[in-house]
């Protein structure tokens, strides 16, 4: 049985004023003895633009518990656990217990329901669920450090189309800068202040070795972040959110060649590693790891020509246009079909293949080039994307030769 004794501060309160907290002189449990409510002697008060499990875990950190403790301590032993839970946790946590917390912290009540992200215009399937997917701006946190304040974790961090970090123009961070383990970041409390720590080798996190992207990457990947965000947040903005709905599982669905996604054939600088290999249904992006949600917001903007992705990154595939043009028309509302649009729909051209014999002759020239031999013996997803565009490049030079006028006989 959890007993309200064993929750006390792992130091005494003397930097507690330092950080903003509410400070109390008894003890929880003789406090709890005389008030409904407990109170927590060392309670900092959340920062603007924190998520709820950020303060929430800079509070319990303090006592050497976690968030799960202190709302067991608080008599919610009976309520379904909420600490794996991004939903039950940031998004859309249990009211009575939220009240609680705000309590205990001497925090109102508005303050505190004021962070429930399901209060915002963005849908929970617009934020990364896992923790261990987000990146973190090391800049940021030093900067934290800098002004005497604990480690917080922003909100925008937990957006999955944030890739850069607005305010210090770097790339944000999914893997500790010393052990190179890409883990859970945590908090503990190390000299009265809350640090973030790697959860594989214990050390706090900070600047250091991390590598520097060019401007034009960073300018480039700022001005996608906020097209995506303006249609995600549904204000003006030139693209509307159901077409960067339709472009993601148009990346993420199967193609005729091996099954991988057509975002495979992309020419990017795909993430090291395995690839993700499943078929769109919904929304993909929750099952992404943070490099690859980067790449796959990349190949939405040469798509849809997002923040002038083509100038930067060139056009797309021909072919992936025509799939995306296809989906587009697949996925039309029912209710807006009017038979002018549907015939349209019936009549629209089907892709057209070629004999056998043609791609096999494609094929015998590739093999015979002196680009696939420089390639044969590259291994693994570096051949397979250098062959995609060897492939590409034969279709489109056959695609010109036969768009060419070609005399007619007498």
């Amino acid at each position: 049985m959890y007993h309200r004794r064993q929750l006390q501060p792992r130091r005494p309160c003397v930097a507690a004023c330092r950080h903003g907290s509410a400070v109390g002189t008894l003890a929880p449990a003789a406090i709890g003895a005389v008030r409904q409510i407990p109170l927590l002697p060392i309670a900092p008060r959340p920062y603007p633009n924190e998520l709820i499990s950020s303060w929430q875990s800079r509070v319990a950190c303090r006592y050497g518990c976690t968030p799960g403790e202190i709302e067991h301590w608080l008599g919610h032993e009976d309520r379904p656990p909420a600490s794996g839970s991004f939903e039950l946790r940031d998004f859309r946590p249990d009211p009575l217990v939220l009240r609680s917390w705000g309590r205990t912290a001497r925090l109102k009540i508005a303050e505190v329901e004021a962070m429930m992200l399901s209060r915002s215009v963005r849908s929970i399937t617009w934020y990364v669920a896992d923790r261990r997917e987000r990146g973190i701006c090391l800049d940021c946190l030093d900067e934290d450090v800098s002004v005497g304040r604990d480690h917080y974790l922003r909100r925008e961090w937990a957006h999955v189309e944030t890739a850069v970090c607005r305010k210090h123009r770097c790339m944000l961070q999914d893997w500790c800068d010393h052990c190179f383990a890409r883990d859970r970041f945590r908090f503990e409390c190390i000299e009265e202040e809350a640090r973030l720590i790697c959860g594989h080798c214990s050390t706090a996190v900070s600047g250091g070795r991390k590598k520097v992207e060019g401007t034009a990457t960073v300018d480039f990947l700022l001005l996608l972040t906020a097209a995506v965000d303006a249609a995600i947040e549904g204000r003006e903005s030139s693209v509307a959110l159901d077409e960067i709905k339709v472009a993601i599982e148009t990346l993420w669905s199967p193609s005729q060649a091996n099954g991988k996604p057509f975002i495979a054939w992309f020419d990017l600088k795909l993430p090291l590693g395995r690839l993700p290999a499943f078929a769109a249904r919904g929304n993909p992006l929750v099952c992404l790891s943070f490099p690859w949600r980067i790449v796959t917001f990349m190949a939405v903007a040469q798509l849809l020509d997002l923040a002038q992705a083509r100038r930067w990154l060139g056009p797309p595939p021909s072919y992936l246009e025509r799939e995306l043009a296809n989906r587009k028309r697949n996925s039309l509302p029912q209710d807006a079909e009017t038979p002018h649009s549907v015939g349209i729909l019936e009549t629209a051209p089907k892709l057209r293949l070629r004999p056998d014999i043609e791609y096999h002759q494609l094929a015998e020239q590739i093999l015979a080039s002196q680009d696939w031999k420089a390639i044969s013996a590259v291994k693994g997803s570096l051949r397979d994307r250098k062959l995609g565009r060897l492939m590409n490049q034969a279709l489109r030079s056959e695609r010109g030769r036969s768009d060419v006028p070609r005399p007619t006989g007498p």
